[in-house]
């Protein structure tokens, strides 16, 4: 099946027949990549297609490599039923992590399972054209190198920082040049279908779905590396809000007496004091007061520059200034945090990015905060819990993101 441009594909199929069979099988190529494996009664419910038709479809994309048996259900009564699932070769999809200051790119099949190591460049995100070229360069010299056949290639899933309304393609905040959005232009360098989405909000998507297993539906995602991202999903779906901003928790001016400047020109906003930014401000500080410290040994060998997992490092080697740097942020995050509890109400709450690797130093201040400044009824049902993906949480969520997404302008 041509799974790049399934519009182009239909265009080209002539008959009522013929249309609705490529349209059905793409329902349950769909359907296997976002459970992982069905039966085919279940994807008979789901799909909304008569179960003679399933069971010949199925047929038809097993003959043709897509689909593979893969064992058997339980049994509801009756003869265990066979279990299927996409075979790992059936597509592929590139996912690309971009941060202020880097961008990581890997090739996932169609089980989300890496099958190229990460490549990382480091560069600065603008919003300059030439940026822009070099991220594509490196997209496709990765592709390139991969050596897997181009037309099993069929998607690109893109997670980054700014201001994003993922439904028309724009970053407000960074990439911004000339006419076309930036998921038109991604697409025309590329030459696949683009899903761009809010760095927080997909990294909460894969822990979502590869992480915690669906077992939540009402979930907050707070991601904290050299900013701050807050993604929500209710009842199991991204909260996008009207004109797909919903989110910008970090610019909530919460400690308006302090005398610090956001990136966003506001004072006293939780970013100015929580975020990795924060923490690395706070950490030069620390060092001018003491050169010996293991956090200004380990600024030394890094050429001079403090990065937020620097001070992470610090304190899990026992840096008491690099722990208390920690401990302050947890303890304003937490207290940014109590808000959303008592506003949204969730069953979970991850707290995930570079700076959650400081793991105990970071959540135990957030947990106390949230004791001092939330209702004890309103938290009494909300676990927080480390993100479960770790630092493939961002490649993952641009996979999470075209898991979601795929076929949409199809199947809608």
């Amino acid at each position: 099946m041509n799974l790049i441009n399934p519009k182009k594909a239909l265009e080209k199929i002539e008959g009522v027949v013929e249309t609705k069979s490529y349209i059905n099988k793409l329902k349950l190529i769909k359907n296997l990549y976002t459970k992982g494996n069905n039966t085919a009664g279940e994807m008979c419910v789901e799909v909304g297609i008569s179960l003679p038709t399933v069971n010949s479809l199925l047929g038809d994309l097993m003959t043709s490599g897509e689909v593979i048996k893969h064992g058997r259900a339980e049994s509801q009564g009756g003869r265990k039923p066979d279990l299927y699932k996409l075979a790992d070769d059936s597509f592929y999809v590139i996912s690309v992590d971009i941060n202020k200051f880097r961008i990581r790119t890997a090739i996932y099949n169609s089980s989300n399972k890496a099958i190229t190591e990460a490549e990382t460049l480091k560069l600065t995100l603008n919003n300059e054209k030439e940026t822009f070229e070099k991220i594509c360069d490196f997209i496709i010299e990765h592709k390139q190198k991969s050596g897997l056949p181009d037309h099993k290639i069929i998607a690109v899933g893109i997670s980054m920082p700014g201001l994003i309304d993922s439904v028309h393609g724009i970053n407000h905040t960074y990439l911004k040049f000339g006419k076309k959005s930036l998921v038109e232009n991604f697409e025309s360098r590329l030459e696949r279908k683009v899903f761009l989405e809010n760095d927080a909000r997909a990294m909460t998507l894969a822990e979502f779905k590869f992480g915690h297993n669906d077992q939540y539906k009402n979930v907050l995602g707070i991601f904290i590396g050299w900013g701050i991202g807050l993604g929500i999903l209710i009842d199991g779906k991204i909260y996008q809000g009207a004109s797909g901003f919903a989110g910008e928790f970090s610019h909530s001016p919460i400690f308006e007496s302090r005398d610090i400047t956001c990136s966003c020109g506001k004072k006293g906003c939780l970013e100015s004091v929580s975020s990795g930014t924060a923490i690395v401000r706070m950490a030069k500080e620390a060092i001018e007061n003491d050169q010996e410290s293991i956090l200004a040994r380990l600024a030394k060998e890094n050429n001079g520059e403090v990065e937020p997992y620097l001070v992470v490092d610090a304190a899990l080697a026992g840096d008491q200034r690099a722990i208390t740097i920690l401990s302050e942020a947890g303890l304003d995050l937490g207290r940014g945090i109590s808000i959303l509890i008592q506003l949204l109400n969730p069953e979970l709450i991850i707290i995930g990015g570079s700076v959650a690797e400081a793991k105990q130093y970071l959540i135990t201040p957030i947990q106390q905060a949230l004791n001092i400044y939330s209702m004890a009824k309103a938290r009494e049902n909300t676990e927080l819990a480390l993100y479960k993906l770790g630092k493939e949480v961002g490649l993952l969520g641009g996979v999470a993101v075209v898991n979601e997404k795929i076929f949409e302008d199809v199947l809608q």
